[in-house]
């Protein structure tokens, strides 16, 4: 079985241990860590910083993007030890990265996260759906603890869980 798990951020590593942990791998799984830092946008007001100003950014995330997915790694060693893990980062759409590495690697599955920020985007953000909705294989997504946003999105109150 390969796995392809797409990171967004930190928020996404307790829900990840506690799934891996308790989910029954077949012994022959393989995972691809994957994680997309946003390119800098045309347009955006960080396009009028200075070119050595907007690499150093780029090398930053980059490097942010390493730890994340190394942090990733471990968790998933710690419960599958003799699992084969590859680790990715890469500058693009995270949307279209996903779903393009998806088919590159074959995957049987795609293990990703939702903050479910706010009651606009349905419960699901909007590259969880494009990824969801265009996937060539099975997409797991782990909600992930939206404690923080609660006073956002609900007024204080325990968003309804849709069964």
């Amino acid at each position: 079985m390969k796995v392809l798990i797409a990171v967004e951020d930190e928020q996404f590593l307790g829900e990840l241990s506690s799934f891996m942990a308790a989910y029954p791998w077949p012994a022959e799984s393989e995972f691809h860590v994957l994680h997309v830092c946003l390119p800098v946008k045309v347009g955006s007001f960080m396009s009028v910083l200075p070119g050595p100003l907007l690499e150093n950014i780029s090398k930053e995330r980059l490097k942010a993007g390493e730890l994340l997915v190394d942090q990733v790694k471990n968790v998933i060693d710690s419960v599958q030890n003799s699992a084969e893990i590859k680790v990715e980062v890469v500058e693009g759409l995270p949307k279209e990265e996903i779903l393009d590495r998806a088919v590159s690697l074959k995957a049987s599955l795609i293990v990703m996260g939702s903050h479910r920020r706010s009651v606009s985007d349905l419960m699901i953000g909007n590259v969880t759906q494009a990824v969801v909705s265009n996937a060539p294989c099975c997409v797991l997504v782990i909600p992930l603890s939206h404690r923080k946003n609660i006073d956002n999105t609900c007024g204080g109150k325990e968003p309804h869980k849709i069964i």
